[in-house]
């Protein structure tokens, strides 16, 4: 038995798989995040860590799992810890989301050079970036910075809990702007600019790697007969691909939740021109000799809540009424013909390609008879379209898509995945587990035992997938002709705004 915990920002899970991708049993909890002024998103890091044990410990027992051989960890990305030398948080984690680091980001930028930064880490100086958030960590807390043993993410965090050693895997370490690409190793210069020195921050190791065992006390709680393995695992995103069989740069797998993230592998390290320009990373995959990019629409399944609460009063009735969820009564009942109506989805700001914080969203082509349906049917598409103008920007820089995985919310509408496939003029497929985070924790746990040779073996034999669906060209004529009108949108209504 193998098992994948995936730690995300809302909310931990532990799934339990035998060595065929069976899910035999899995657990969940939610936390919380802590919002404020200026950009504050902070978490009770030690809250996070009780959830994840409770989940590894609920998954195991109610699965009757009375042998497991290793655990892989997939954890959200870019968050901060400051932590004792026994490892408990002397903090709350900083997000990856909270943006007070925003001044140390173009500290950063000022001292090395924004685009001298990228070609080094494969990462544009932002306050998502870890090393910022340890350099504002000295403004905002000058006593806890000079206190903590170390600072880690939560990759770091969640090894020390469940086995006491401070590793983290490649991949997170590459999201840090303090790795150098190059070199494979944490970057001393600007690890001195923000303050630390490598003793204060995890030792890297690849995905895939054993690190250590499970602490006694969980392997008794969980009824376990021996203690497994513990392994590095990944960045979440880069889990999420491996788990839906994203291990050559011609697959790519889009995964819907709150925002929409589409993410594929790179052969070697890419940090052109045009990637530069698209704000799209360039990191570690979880696979070895890989790499790994993704575009980001910052509104998903959050701007198809908005909609639902704001719009479908009348409609969440009738989906009660008939005992259907409200999005597959959208989903049936929405209009079926392609839309002359486009709503641009910058409603928190627009994500790759602009990456502009200023972007507001917009609905574009209203008439008399404009209906919920049309509407709905808009959203659907305009998301996409934000999909193609991404794969067009990663085109640009040489990377070739031909197939795309979709996972998430997203990927159970099958009205949904059709339109991508007819935007995109891809095939779109749906893997068979839906939890592919977990899934490919679960396979670097696998291949880190030997269980496979090695990550991509282990997704030969651990992703299946359910169905797939083809572009249907008339309706890829119709749709691309509409993407060329839609890619005005943007431009037009940003000189709208700076004439104001």
């Amino acid at each position: 038995m193998l098992v994948g915990l995936d730690v995300g920002t809302t909310g931990v899970k532990a799934v339990v798989f035998d060595d065929c991708a069976t899910l035999l049993s899995t657990a969940f909890e939610e936390y919380e995040v802590v919002t404020g002024s200026f950009g504050k998103a902070e978490q009770d890091a030690e809250g996070v860590w009780k959830s994840a044990r409770s989940v590894l410990i609920r998954a195991i027992v109610s699965g009757g799992i009375k042998s497991v051989k290793a655990i892989g960890i997939s954890v959200q990305g870019d968050a901060v810890i400051p932590i004792d030398r026994n490892g408990r948080a002397l903090a709350p984690a900083l997000l990856g989301m909270d943006y007070r680091s925003a001044k140390a980001a173009q500290e950063f930028a000022d001292a090395f050079g924004d685009r001298s930064l990228y070609e080094r880490t494969g990462m544009r100086p932002h306050a998502m970036n870890s090393i910022t958030k340890i350099r504002f960590l000295r403004t905002l807390s000058p006593d806890v910075f000079d206190q903590a043993h170390a600072f880690v993410t939560y990759a770091e965090f969640m090894a020390m809990k469940l086995c006491g050693e401070c590793i983290i895997d490649a991949t997170m370490a590459s999201r840090t702007m303090a790795y150098d690409l190059r070199t494979g190793d944490w970057d001393e210069r600007l690890l001195a600019f923000a303050g630390v020195d490598r003793q204060r921050l995890g030792t890297i190791k690849d995905s895939g790697t054993v690190i250590g065992q499970l602490s006694a006390d969980i392997a008794k709680d969980a009824g376990l007969s021996e203690r497994p393995k513990v392994c590095t695992g990944a960045h979440d995103q880069c889990c999420a691909a491996l788990g839906s069989g994203v291990i050559e740069p011609t697959l790519a797998v889009v995964s819907t939740g709150t925002a929409q993230v589409f993410s594929t592998c790179l052969g070697e390290v890419t940090t052109t021109e045009g990637m530069y320009r698209s704000f799209f990373p360039c990191y570690r995959h979880a696979l070895a000799h890989t790499y790994f990019t993704f575009s980001l629409n910052h509104v998903g399944g959050i701007l198809l809540r908005w909609f639902k609460d704001t719009f479908c009063a009348k409609e969440i009735v009738e989906a009660q009424r008939r005992g259907m969820d409200i999005y597959q009564y959208l989903d049936q009942t929405m209009a079926q013909d392609p839309q002359q109506l486009f709503i641009l989805p910058h409603f928190n700001g627009s994500g790759t390609p602009w990456c502009d914080m200023d972007a507001t969203g917009a609905i574009v082509g209203l008439t008399l008879s404009t209906g919920i349906g049309h509407l709905y049917r808009a959203l659907l598409e305009s998301q996409t379209y934000e999909l193609a103008l991404n794969i067009e920007a990663m085109g640009a820089s040489g990377i070739a898509i031909e197939t795309i995985s979709a996972v998430g919310g997203g990927s159970k509408s099958s009205e949904w995945l059709q339109i991508q496939a007819n935007i995109l003029d891809r095939q779109v497929r749906v893997p068979v587990c839906r939890e592919s985070a977990a899934l490919g924790a679960a396979i670097l746990a696998g291949s880190a035992i030997g269980l496979f040779k090695d990550g991509r073996e282990g997704a030969d034999r651990m992703v299946g997938f359910r169905k797939a669906y083809d572009p249907q060209p008339e309706r890829v004529r119709i749709y691309r002709e509409l993407l060329d009108r839609y890619r005005k949108l943007y431009p037009a209504l940003k000189s709208l705004r700076e004439e104001r």
